[in-house]
């Protein structure tokens, strides 16, 4: 016959009278446990958070490499990169398939991405043609200003110039205070290279 009782402390009280030990965890222990686990979810969602901007920064360096490459592939031999829309280098596969998904391509935090040759850049680059980004977050604007620093023919942020042609890079600068002080909070900077 199995015996049926109530919950004292850890003991349990028999209805023969005799008291053994319960088996499990108390209030206290119960309430520290959730409260570690909830430490360990918040650290996990922290530890996720930036690995999801790293990816996607990894990603925009990715794809400004790739569509350079594929824009310079398409053009060679032709002088210059005039006729160059985002909808020619769409029709050509230049830009990753991850960019052009829903058919008008964007970047890894979902803004525009636009190609143009440059003689339609306001400053008029001529032979050569730009990339653009919008909506780049802060971090990422001032991340994205240090990708291979001084290797385009120009570079600015939100229309500011950190170099060009009649302004090139100075010896032993840093593109990283320069970029702190261009990229605004939140997600609404404008990076364009001028690609040679």
């Amino acid at each position: 016959m199995r015996s049926r009782g109530c919950v004292v402390g850890k003991s349990v009280l028999t209805e023969t009278g005799t008291r053994r030990t319960q088996e499990g965890l108390t209030l206290v222990e119960t309430l520290i446990a959730v409260v570690i686990g909830i430490i360990i979810l918040v650290g996990a969602f922290i530890v996720a958070g930036q690995v999801l901007s790293n990816n996607r920064l990894s990603n925009a360096e990715t794809d400004i490499a790739s569509i350079e490459g594929g824009v310079k592939q398409l053009y060679a031999g032709q002088g210059n990169y005039n006729g160059l829309t985002n909808q020619v280098a769409v029709n050509a596969g230049v830009f990753p398939v991850d960019m052009v998904g829903t058919g008008t391509p964007v970047d890894s935090w979902q803004g525009a991405v636009t190609l143009e040759p440059g003689t339609d850049v306001s400053a008029n680059y001529g032979g050569d043609f730009a990339i653009q980004m919008a909506n780049v977050s802060q971090s990422a604007c001032i991340k994205l200003a240090t990708y291979q620093y001084g290797s385009w023919v120009a570079f600015s942020i939100n229309g500011t110039s950190l170099y060009s042609p009649g302004s090139p890079v100075a010896v032993g600068s840093s593109p990283t205070p320069l970029a702190s002080g261009d990229c605004t909070p939140g997600s609404t900077n404008t990076l364009l290279w001028i690609v040679g």
